[in-house]
């Protein structure tokens, strides 16, 4: 957490969102591309750095980044939804409740309920030692002492602000909005995880929309074919997942989507 907030010391970005995962980190950010290139490189100077202090193997070579220009607003909406989902699709917190990214800074009172230490309080030694960095903290940033430095401290939530109307339309497409995942997915080359009650709440909304409100269980297995097209193609389903959701076998659900015809039509 300490790292992420130096970044935007260190370098002239700023920090929309982020999100620090398990084994990967995601960053909304703005910034020169030079300078983006920067941010990665310091990161993993950093982490390593970190990893090796605390008696690990520091990270690969190879160890690899993408970075992804965004477009128009409505990408950068899809963005801040791909980001406050990534806990969510670990199955451990709702998408407000991930300590360790911005996510609930967002329409949420929860960063007030969440104090720190200023830093003011703490000596020069102190915060070097806490940050890993000789760099000027800037006196009103706070420590957690078991979050780290809060994102409150160096997030810019003025875009988000700019961009969302309000908790409803945020709540909505951070629930519902399956499509804005994919396309971040693919996006980004990752492959996007869906719960087993998204995946119901994937096929009702496909069934209201192209088989008129049809019930599950009044589809053809033709209609069912095409609908197992649909999830393959649009949202990256796999056979398995398709199979459980529509009642079919996993060897028909890949006999359908191998076949010329359904791959063709929806």
């Amino acid at each position: 957490m300490a790292v992420t907030g130096l970044l935007t010391l260190q370098f002239d970005i700023a920090i929309y969102d982020f999100a620090l995962m398990p084994n990967h980190i995601h960053l909304l950010l703005s910034g020169t591309g030079t300078s983006c290139l920067a941010v990665f490189d310091y990161l993993k100077q950093k982490l390593s750095a970190r990893l090796i202090k605390d008696g690990y193997q520091p990270l690969p070579e190879d160890y690899w980044f993408k970075l992804k220009p965004v477009d128009n607003p409505e990408q950068m909406k899809n963005n801040f939804i791909y980001l406050d989902r990534n806990a969510y699709e670990l199955q451990q917190y709702i998408p407000s409740g991930y300590p360790w990214g911005a996510g609930y800074l967002h329409y949420s009172a929860v960063s007030d309920m969440i104090s720190g230490t200023p830093a003011s309080a703490f000596s020069k030694r102190k915060l070097e030692e806490m940050t890993g960095s000789r760099l000027p903290i800037p006196n009103h940033w706070q420590f957690h002492p078991k979050y780290g430095l809060l994102p409150s401290s160096f997030v810019d939530n003025s875009l988000f602000l700019r961009l969302f109307q309000g908790p409803k339309e945020y709540e909505s497409k951070l629930v519902k909005d399956y499509e804005a995942f994919v396309k971040v997915s693919r996006s980004l080359g990752e492959k996007p995880v869906f719960s087993s009650d998204d995946v119901k709440d994937i096929v009702t909304h496909l069934l209201q929309n192209y088989f008129s409100g049809k019930q599950l269980r009044q589809l053809s297995n033709e209609e069912k074919g095409r609908l197992a097209t649909v999830l393959a193609k649009d949202y990256d389903l796999s056979a398995d997942v398709i199979s459980s959701a529509l009642g079919l076998s996993e060897h028909l659900v890949q006999q359908l989507l191998r076949a010329k015809d359904f791959g063709k039509q929806r």
